[in-house]
């Protein structure tokens, strides 16, 4: 029972990451800023190279990931998209704190599934690859908060 709780909170953790990775690359594509634009990119680029080791770790603990859940996940970051943002013809000052806002959740539900991982000491799954996951999840997180606080004048009344 164990072991099917384990492949299964590693494969909702996968379909996690697959639609956070199509976030990051639609964020780097569309953000306002080109600064924020290129620490967006380089944040998602790592975060396929931490997609890549949660699949490692997949196999290692006898489990792969299901298409069945990482194809809903990435669906449903597409039609989040269709959100109304007071704006028709062109993209709302808001839409980059918001989506810098879900990447810093995105990126903090990577920080937790990989401690979690951690946590549980499984001796498939090896500790230093774990805490260099958790370690780089949390860089990526301040980064992003730094970035978030300069969106945040799209709230101040003009």
């Amino acid at each position: 029972m164990a072991t099917e709780m384990l492949h299964t909170y590693m494969q909702d953790h996968h379909a996690g990451a697959a639609a956070g990775v199509d976030l990051f690359r639609r964020v780097a594509k569309d953000h306002e800023d080109p600064e924020i634009r290129g620490v967006v990119s380089r944040i998602g680029d790592e975060t396929v190279d931490d997609l890549h080791s949660l699949e490692e770790l997949m196999t290692l603990a006898g489990t792969s990931p299901s298409a069945l859940k990482d194809l809903p996940a990435r669906a449903a970051e597409k039609l989040g998209q269709l959100k109304p943002n007071q704006r028709f013809a062109e993209r709302s000052p808001l839409s980059d704190l918001l989506e810098l806002e879900a990447l810093t959740i995105a990126v903090r539900g990577k920080e937790l599934g990989f401690r979690a991982l951690l946590d549980i000491g499984d001796p498939r799954l090896p500790r230093p690859t774990l805490e260099t996951l958790v370690a780089r999840a949390v860089e990526h997180g301040a980064q992003l908060e730094r970035l978030r606080l300069t969106c945040t004048d799209a709230l101040r009344e003009s």
